[in-house]
């Protein structure tokens, strides 16, 4: 559950990455293109399975559920702009804030309670951004390279048998 999602994202970012110059627009035809095209093949094929009258896609929706469509195709248009010009881990974030605050929403509006376990998710993903975005993090990935590390470490231990040898 966890391996094939991650694998999309990274796939995903790359496709769009690699073909900067093209539109995004573009790209998000191609992308949610093969989506739309295979769902029509899959409402067609059961319309010829079940008959006509399955055809009506859109009975049994209301418009909180309409809302929510457009809501979800907006979503996904969002984060082929985050894949674009962020990052997979800024949208695995955008996502994570959005179901928060859903959830929190969610309990305001709707009486919904709050579970140990969702204020337990909230804590961790608040901790894993702090500690993502922190400016330690980033002195920390600036740091020496591997090479300027191994020149310091060696000139450590010259200083340290030189002063043993004056001993």
């Amino acid at each position: 559950m966890v391996t094939v999602p991650s694998l999309a994202s990274v796939y995903n970012e790359y496709a769009l990455k690699s073909q900067f110059d093209t539109s995004i627009y573009l790209q998000n035809l191609f992308l949610y293109g093969y989506g739309a095209i295979f769902n029509f093949l899959a409402i067609v094929g059961t319309a010829i399975f079940k008959g006509p009258g399955s055809f009506d896609i859109l009975q049994g929706h209301s418009r909180a559920t309409m809302f929510l469509i457009c809501n979800n195709a907006a979503q996904g248009i969002l984060s082929s702009f985050f894949f674009k010009y962020a990052d997979t881990i800024l949208k695995k974030y955008s996502s994570s804030v959005a179901t928060i605050f859903t959830g929190i929403a969610s309990a305001a509006l709707f009486g919904h309670t709050l579970t140990i376990n969702f204020i337990l998710g909230i804590s961790i993903v608040f901790i894993s951004m702090h500690q993502f975005f922190s400016p330690l993090a980033k002195i920390k990935d600036e740091g020496p390279s591997g090479i300027d590390m191994m020149h310091a470490q060696s000139h450590r231990f010259e200083v340290f048998v030189n002063a043993n040898d004056k001993k």
